[in-house]
């Protein structure tokens, strides 16, 4: 209990130090820079930490004890982040059901080859990578020596790798979700309350003791929800309590449900996992404020926009810090901020915690890996840019806004807003793509389907040698199916994807990281090349002209 109280108040100043950061590179970047400062911020606290660890011994130490468990945490919520982007698609008028299956249509063809072309790409050029490695192929590394690279070596040497057997898709999920090797924060917070009864006296205030003890942010935010958010909102107009409280419940149930669900013996497996999958935290969420916007809108009569409108106000607490630094002679309205603004918050904070991953795991970004990350990442990118427009033109969808959206299918929403600015895409539409995306992902891992898909990619690029290549270094951190799952899950569903990786403490993770930033950076590079853009907007524009 007090171990996990700690790592909660690490978690809060480490966030809070973020949105620090965060407003830093705000206000030092020029106002023309379009870049968001939550991924330089991520690249600071990597540099910063990778310099310190080449100077000071004592580092590597310091963040295995007291940051690894609070940057996990922070991870683990960053997701409600995309919850709200997820809501506003019900801003947008809805489109007729003809618009509507041709975007379907246009999202399934590009996830399809997207993640295909991804996985067949990286899974031999990492196998020529570590063929090209004498020394990485000629070394037989045991199961005692098959230890995780980037940690400290004093403290990794330790640990069970918990992971020396999950390199592919398919195993970094179903690791995740069996219940001898669940994230330690599940281990200990878990809660079955048929083992409680057993354990503890068969009383009700028994039970309710142990409950709180084991979530009490959870038992905290329903409290707050129908003692403070539901009664302010009876007496008054404003929602702002009422949100930022239930939208908190909400996020912790799930996730609280879906742990359960993962864990628990009382289930066939195949129920329990259709069950933790359906249970994805995103999809509940948003699926729950969506119907509290609507409710509000019934009780209020006031038009759904407007209720929207209230759920985020686009000023988030580097915004605060910079507009109470400044000075204005004209009045203006005081700065608030909504429940959507302090998820943004939440996210924003898991980015920049990235940075303190991937310094876990340098020696895999470091190395030949790296460069299979990179190269992949720029080609995807460029096929995005260059073909993701044209494609979604050839199957119909139109306008040519709608049809720019797919330029920046996967991109995580922070690079993606700036790609769909200089392209004059659809905004909202690139939205909701990259988060459907990001949820389809998540319970398809669930699911198994990335099982599935690896068998089908390993056998048509098994006459290239990747699968002798993987052969040869199995339990090492550069096995081509590690850096090909992280590679193809990175691409395919951002930071909602990587984020799960994390949970389930993949060690494919921190090569989805890697690939997520590579692909948003490189999209964002192709976007400004004039001769490119104006290449993809004429072409998509022309071809909507002709229709």
């Amino acid at each position: 209990m007090r171990a996990g109280l700690w790592t909660g108040l690490v978690a809060v100043i480490i966030a809070l130090l973020a949105q620090l950061l965060i407003a830093g590179i705000q206000y030092l970047l020029n106002k023309n820079v379009d870049f968001p400062p939550s991924i330089l911020a991520m690249a600071v606290v990597f540099s910063v930490f990778l310099a310190c660890g080449r100077i000071l011994p004592g580092v590597e130490l310091f963040y295995m004890r007291h940051l690894r468990q609070p940057a996990d945490l922070l991870n683990r919520h960053m997701s409600i982040g995309f919850t709200i982007p997820f809501v506003m698609i019900c801003r947008n008028p809805l489109a007729s059901p003809h618009t509507i299956g041709l975007i379907i249509l246009c999202f399934v063809l590009t996830g399809v080859l997207n993640t295909f072309s991804t996985y067949a790409l990286s899974l031999p050029l990492q196998g020529l990578m570590v063929r090209w490695d004498k020394r990485f192929c000629g070394k037989q590394t045991s199961k005692a020596e098959g230890l995780r690279v980037g940690g400290p070596v004093s403290e990794s040497e330790g640990q069970k790798r918990l992971f020396h057997e999950s390199a592919s898709i398919s195993s970094s999920v179903s690791v995740g979700l069996d219940p001898e090797v669940a994230p330690d924060e599940d281990r200990q917070q878990s809660f079955n309350v048929t083992d409680a009864a057993n354990a503890q006296p068969h009383t009700k205030l028994a039970r309710f003791f142990t409950f709180a003890l084991n979530y009490p942010m959870l038992l905290l935010s329903w409290t707050l929800t129908l003692t403070v958010g539901l009664p302010l909102r009876l007496v008054s107009p404003a929602t702002t309590v009422l949100s930022t409280t239930l939208l908190s419940a909400i996020w912790l149930t799930t996730l609280t449900l879906q742990s359960h669900l993962k864990t628990t013996t009382s289930l066939p497996p195949a129920l329990r996992t259709l069950l933790s999958g359906l249970t994805n935290a995103v999809l509940c969420t948003s699926l729950a404020l969506i119907a509290l916007a609507f409710a509000e809108s019934a009780a209020s009569r006031q038009p759904l926009h407007a209720v929207l409108a209230t759920l985020q106000t686009n000023m988030t607490l580097p915004d605060l810090i910079l507009s109470a630094t400044t000075t204005s002679t004209t009045p203006r309205p005081v700065p608030t901020m909504a429940a959507g603004d302090i998820a943004l918050c939440i996210l924003n904070a898991g980015l920049v915690s990235w940075g303190l991953k991937l310094y876990e795991y340098r020696a895999q970004l470091l190395s030949r890996a790296g460069l299979t990350v990179f190269s992949v990442s720029s080609l995807l990118a460029l096929g995005n840019v260059a073909l993701g427009p044209l494609l979604a033109r050839a199957v119909g969808l139109g306008p040519a806004s709608r049809d720019l959206a797919f330029a920046a299918r996967s991109v995580t929403l922070a690079l993606g807003s700036p790609v769909m600015a200089m392209l004059g895409g659809d905004g909202g539409l690139n939205a909701a793509i990259v988060v459907v995306s990001g949820i389809v992902f998540q319970m398809g891992l669930g699911f198994g389907v990335g099982g599935w898909m690896e068998r089908r990619v390993r056998g048509f690029v098994g006459a290239w040698g990747a699968s002798a290549a993987a052969a040869c270094c199995r339990d090492h951190a550069d096995d081509p199916r590690t850096v090909a799952a992280g590679v193809t899950i990175g691409i395919n569903a951002a930071a909602m994807g990587t984020a799960y990786l994390y949970e389930v403490k993949s060690d494919a993770a921190p090569y989805s990281a890697l690939s997520m930033m590579a692909l948003g950076i490189m999209t964002v590079v192709f976007s400004t090349i004039q001769p490119l853009a104006h290449w993809v907007v004429e072409h998509v524009s022309s071809a909507a002209t002709n229709a």
